[in-house]
C-alpha cells in the first residue's frame, strides 16, 4: 500500500487525485508550476462557461419583449467587465482549491517536477522527493500546428481568448470540434463575424447526426459561417488582417484568427524516458485499465493518457488510480458511457452509442426523438430549439445512448448516464415518471417514441385492443 503519493500537475485530475488520496489517509505532495485547477479552471471549463451564460443572458434580454418585459435603452457587451467576471470566478474556485488542499494536509509545492528512476520526483526549489507511486497528471496544451503565424494575438487558441484586451469585428475559427462550436456561437452573440473553417464535411462529427444537424441549423440561424470539406494549411497575417488558405488558395479572411483543432498532452521534458516509458505517436502515455504505467508504481491520468479528453474522465480516472495504488478493490472505468456537456447555444448533453456507431457495432437499432418545441415548458422558457433521441438495442430493448441538444441538456443527460451504468432498458425510462411541466419529459416521450408510440406524437399506426402485434 502506497503511503506517499506524488501527484504531478493540479488541474481536474491532479487536484481531485491528491483529494481522493489525502482523504484516504495518504501523505500526498502535489507539484504544479502553476495555478490549481489547470487549464479547465484557468482558462477553459469555467471561464468559457462565464462567457456562455453571460451570452445566454444577453440573447435573452434582446428578446425581452418576446418575454412582456419592457427594457427601454441600448443593451451593450463590455469585454472587459466580461473578463473581469471571468477572472472573478476563476479566482474564487482556486481559492477553494487552495483551501481544499490546506483542509487535507496535501503539501503543495509550486515548481516543476520530473520524474527520476526509484519512484523520485525532483522539484524546482524544492529538491528530490521520495514516493510510493507518483501520479502523472500534467495535463496538455492546445495544438500549434506550423505554417500558422500564431502570435496569440491576431492568430490565437482557445487558451489565449481570455487575454484579449479587445474583441474584434470577424474571426476565423480553423476546426469544427467542440471547442470551435462552443467559441462560434459565444463570439456570434458578442456580435462577431464568425466563420468556421472545417475540413470535414461538418461540424463536431462524434456527434450523433441528428444533433450535428441541428447544431448546423442554429449556426445558419444565427449568422456562423461555416466552410467545409477543405484542410486549412497556413494562416498568415497582413496588414489588412488574418487569411487563411488550402493548398495556397484563400479560403477567408477576417480581423483575427483562433485555432481551435486539438490538444497534446504535456508529456515532453518530465523525465518518461528515464523510467523506460514510451510515448505514442501522438505524445500520449500508454496505460492499462488502472491507469497504470509500464513503470510499477507511476500511473498517467487525464489528457496525458489519451484515453478520454474530459475534465470529469479525468478526475474520474483519478480515483481508480489512486484506488490501485493504495491496493482497495477497484473497478476499471467503463469509457463508453462517459457523458459529453458541449455548451453551444442550445447545449448539448451526450452519453453512450450514437445511432451510428450502434449500427456499425452490429447492433439492431431502434431509435426514438421528441422535439422539445412539443414541450409546454420549452415554450413557456423561450427554449424551443433541440430534441431528445434515444438509442437501444431492438432486441432487447436495452439502452444504448441518450442524446439530447437544447436548454439544460447538459444537466438532462446524467439520467441516461445512471441507466447506461446500471445496464438498463428504455423501459425504465419509460415506466418512470416524470414531472411536469419539465424539459425532461422530452427524454421520457423519446423512449415511448423507441418502444412505439410517444404520447404527445402524431400515431404511427392505430393501435387495435387485442392486437399482439399493435400493442408490443
Amino acid at each position: 500500500m502506497a503511503r506517499h503519493i506524488v501527484v504531478l500537475g493540479g488541474g481536474p485530475a491532479g487536484y481531485v487525485a491528491a483529494s481522493h488520496a489525502a482523504g484516504l489517509g495518504c501523505r500526498v505532495t502535489l507539484v504544479d508550476p502553476k495555478p490549481l485547477g489547470g487549464v479547465c479552471l484557468n482558462q477553459g471549463c469555467i471561464p468559457t462557461k462565464v462567457l456562455v451564460d453571460s451570452c445566454s443572458l444577453l440573447e435573452k434580454v434582446k428578446r425581452a419583449k418576446d418575454y412582456g418585459l419592457r427594457i427601454d435603452g441600448e443593451i451593450s457587451v463590455d469585454w472587459s467587465d466580461l473578463r473581469q467576471r471571468a477572472s472573478g470566478v476563476i479566482s474564487t474556485v482556486g481559492d477553494g482549491l487552495d483551501r481544499l488542499m490546506s483542509n487535507r494536509d496535501v503539501a503543495v509545492l509550486q515548481g516543476r517536477g520530473r520524474l527520476l528512476p526509484g519512484k523520485r520526483v525532483a522539484v524546482e526549489g524544492y529538491g528530490t522527493i521520495e514516493a510510493d507511486a507518483i501520479l502523472v497528471c500534467t495535463g496538455s496544451s492546445a495544438v500549434w500546428p506550423a505554417g500558422f503565424d500564431l502570435d496569440r494575438k491576431r492568430i490565437a487558441t482557445s487558451d489565449d481568448v481570455l487575454d484579449w484586451p479587445t474583441l474584434p469585428a470577424s474571426i476565423l475559427i480553423v476546426g469544427a470540434g467542440l471547442v470551435s462550436c462552443e467559441f462560434a456561437f459565444i463570439f456570434r452573440s458578442l456580435g462577431l463575424e464568425v466563420t468556421i473553417l472545417s475540413r470535414g464535411n461538418g461540424v463536431m462529427p462524434f456527434l450523433d447526426r441528428d444533433l450535428s444537424s441541428v447544431v448546423l441549423r442554429e449556426m445558419r440561424k444565427k449568422g456562423i459561417t461555416v466552410q467545409t470539406g477543405r484542410a486549412v494549411d497556413r494562416l498568415a497575417v497582413s496588414s489588412r488582417g488574418v487569411h487563411a488558405f488550402a493548398a495556397d488558395e484563400p479560403m477567408g479572411a477576417a480581423e483575427r484568427g483562433l485555432i481551435a483543432i486539438g490538444r497534446m498532452p504535456n508529456t515532453h521534458g518530465i523525465g518518461l524516458e528515464e523510467l523506460g516509458i514510451a510515448c505514442s505517436d501522438k505524445g500520449h502515455i500508454p496505460t492499462d485499465d488502472y491507469l497504470q504505467t509500464s513503470a510499477e508504481g507511476v500511473y498517467a491520468v487525464g489528457d496525458v493518457n489519451g484515453r478520454a479528453g474530459l475534465a470529469h474522465a479525468a478526475s474520474a480516472q483519478a480515483r481508480v488510480a489512486v484506488d490501485h495504488a493504495l491496493g482497495l478493490t477497484c473497478e476499471p472505468l467503463n469509457e463508453s458511457i462517459i457523458p459529453t456537456a458541449i455548451f453551444t447555444m442550445p447545449e448539448i448533453g451526450c452519453v453512450g452509442l450514437t445511432e451510428q456507431a450502434a449500427r456499425s457495432q452490429g447492433h439492431a437499432v431502434e431509435c426514438g426523438s421528441f422535439d422539445l418545441r412539443s414541450l409546454g415548458r420549452a415554450h413557456a422558457m423561450g427554449e424551443i430549439s433541440g430534441m431528445a433521441k434515444v438509442v437501444a438495442d431492438k432486441l432487447t430493448h436495452k439502452l444504448l445512448g441518450l442524446h439530447i441538444i437544447g436548454a439544460h441538456a447538459s444537466e438532462i443527460v446524467h439520467e441516461g448516464a445512471v441507466l447506461l451504468q446500471q445496464g438498463a432498458s428504455v423501459k425504465s425510462i419509460a415506466s418512470t415518471i416524470h414531472a411536469h411541466p419539465t424539459l425532461s419529459e422530452a427524454v421520457l416521450e423519446a423512449a415511448e417514441d423507441c418502444l412505439g408510440q410517444a404520447t404527445h406524437k402524431p400515431l404511427r399506426r392505430r393501435a387495435i385492443v387485442n392486437d399482439p402485434v399493435a400493442v408490443s
